[in-house]
């Protein structure tokens, strides 16, 4: 429904609107990522409009990223995450105008 970047923007809005530490934000746009996108699945399998050799393979691949980024908020914190966060809010934010 919200398209591209939408965990970005829910961690921004974790941040800024709720005053949620950066940490206590990855986790909770997680959760409400993953539950947008629980839906969107369910949506296209009951279309049967999936093309599921390229659908598990980016799967494969959203997992692999998620574990790295996971791992890389735990070991070095706010000091990556702020400023990652800002550009690929930016970054999505001009692509999408």
């Amino acid at each position: 429904m919200f398209g591209p970047g939408t965990g970005s923007f829910f961690m921004v809005a974790f941040t800024v609107l709720l005053g949620q530490n950066i940490l206590q934000a990855v986790c909770n746009s997680k959760l409400l990522n993953a539950s947008c996108n629980l839906g969107a699945l369910s949506v296209f399998v009951l279309s049967d409009s999936i093309i599921w050799h390229l659908a598990l393979t980016m799967a494969a691949c959203a997992i692999i990223g998620a574990q790295a980024g996971a791992r890389c908020a735990l070991h070095f914190g706010p000091r990556l995450i702020k400023p990652l966060l800002i550009t690929v809010c930016c970054l999505m934010a001009t692509k999408l105008l």
